[in-house]
């Protein structure tokens, strides 16, 4: 290899954005422990985008679940909005996994849309949407570390 090309990849390792492992935080488990539901939030995903609040979130089941047609998954990741003050949630972009974690090659995804397509939901009192929404939109008055724009790429 030649020495300019050596320095350009050197260069771009410093210039590509690092990823950050998901720090997952168990919010709510499901006390039937012959299926135990799981709901988690990405910690490091939380963060303030437009009027509301958005965040990863992932739901574990002891059991698989079943899509329609058929493929089995035990875990699900998917992008949440929340409406803090409205009390309500939208979801886009969910992956499908076979484990428990969500690790390995995904078994079914849906596509995330863009905010404004969303269909935003109330939360019911003392549900698991009711949980992840009141963790998360804790969040809300921390917007000097939370701001999307502060951590978006700049296109």
């Amino acid at each position: 290899m030649t020495f300019k090309l050596l320095l350009s990849l050197f260069a771009l390792c410093f210039c590509l954005p690092a990823v950050a492992a998901p720090d997952w935080k168990l919010l709510m488990e499901t006390e039937d422990p012959d299926k135990i539901t799981s709901w988690y939030v990405d910690v490091k995903s939380i963060v303030h985008e437009d009027d509301y609040m958005r965040a990863y979130l992932r739901t574990s089941w002891s059991l698989p679940q079943y899509g329609p047609d058929g493929t089995a998954y035990q875990s699900s990741t998917y992008l949440n909005y929340f409406d803090c003050d409205k009390r309500s949630i939208a979801y886009t972009g969910n992956v499908y996994y076979s484990g428990t974690e969500p690790q390995g090659e995904a078994v079914h995804t849906e596509a995330e849309q863009a905010l404004e397509k969303l269909v935003f939901q109330p939360v019911i009192p003392g549900s698991a949407g009711e949980n992840r929404l009141l963790f998360v939109c804790k969040y809300r008055s921390k917007n000097f570390l939370t701001q999307w724009q502060n951590i978006r790429p700049k296109v």
